[in-house]
């Protein structure tokens, strides 16, 4: 039987969820055309927020923003990508493994849910994967990425993009060799201190495929512009930075050309690749910040 399709009998998950006005859900499968998907649902009185964690991480790595966002009354929204954390490995690896196939996931998990408006923060890869939506769908009102540089896919994004650091070559790597799942952990979350056990456990349960598709299939110049994106988009666009990032260059945010940049200018952390972990308290002021602003302007 194909992993993540429900038992002779079984109720398809997520298959009567349309009906949530009011209610506490929790965390909840849904089956997608990608497979069997985890993720957490909480209804607020307030708009929706989507949170996409990053590459080989899992939902849990927005925990603090889901308490405050919660306090704050917003709803939140935050699935375990396809062959992470509490989802099924993907059934069509090559497709599904890239930014148009994880932003088609994101768009089935709208569509299942009803859901008709969210403001996203998008973290690494799930920035990219909310870059990667289509321009025409209106769902997405706003954007907030951290650790995610705008790019064309292509052979050329590395080296302009990104600086080379200890852990981008295992970005792509099917099979992490004993120990280097704590490497990557620790570029990921910016020092061994900030490396929790749970985490490095949703290192080692990503499917090696999707490090590997998602890297080949960027370097292949599959996806969206995004470049061109960030340049052309009304959607009111935040980017928040650290300082000791790993992975993402500072020069190279800066040489883009934004339409409609959040206060202006990119919004810098002392931090590394993962502000919303390393300094919850900053970046969810910076996050509410946002969030009261782009709600009350009517988008």
């Amino acid at each position: 039987m194909q992993r993540g399709s429900p038992k002779p009998g079984q109720r398809e998950p997520g298959r009567h969820v349309r009906n949530l006005q009011g209610s506490s859900v929790g965390t909840i499968d849904l089956l997608l055309a990608s497979g069997r998907i985890s993720t957490f649902l909480q209804l607020g009185s307030r708009p929706t927020i989507l949170l996409i964690h990053g590459n080989s991480s899992c939902k849990e790595i927005f925990v603090h923003q889901t308490v405050a966002l919660r306090n704050a009354g917003y709803g939140v929204l935050a699935p375990d990508l396809p062959g992470h954390g509490g989802s099924a490995n993907a059934r069509t690896p090559s497709r599904a493994y890239s930014f148009p196939g994880y932003a088609a996931t994101i768009g089935g998990l709208l569509d299942k849910l009803c859901i008709a408006a969210v403001h996203v923060v998008g973290w690494s890869l799930g920035g990219h994967i909310r870059l990667g939506l289509p321009a025409a769908d209106k769902r997405v009102r706003s954007l907030m990425i951290t650790g995610t540089p705008p790019i064309k896919p292509g052979p050329s994004v590395v080296q302009d993009a990104f600086l080379n650091s200890p852990a981008m070559s295992l970005t792509g790597k099917r099979r992490l060799d004993p120990g280097e799942d704590m490497t990557y952990g620790e570029c990921m979350m910016g020092a061994r201190r900030y490396r929790a056990d749970y985490l490095v456990s949703a290192i080692r349960r990503t499917d090696g495929n999707a490090r590997y598709w998602m890297v080949k299939n960027g370097l292949d110049g599959i996806g969206t512009d995004e470049v061109r994106t960030v340049r052309t988009s009304k959607r009111t666009l935040a980017i928040v930075h650290g300082t000791r990032e790993a992975f993402v260059s500072a020069a190279y945010l800066e040489s883009l050309r934004y339409r409609a940049l959040w206060r202006g200018a990119i919004q810098y952390v002392d931090t590394g690749h993962a502000p919303h972990w390393q300094r919850p308290k900053v970046f969810n002021k910076l996050l509410l910040q946002f969030l009261e602003e782009t709600t009350a302007s009517g988008h």
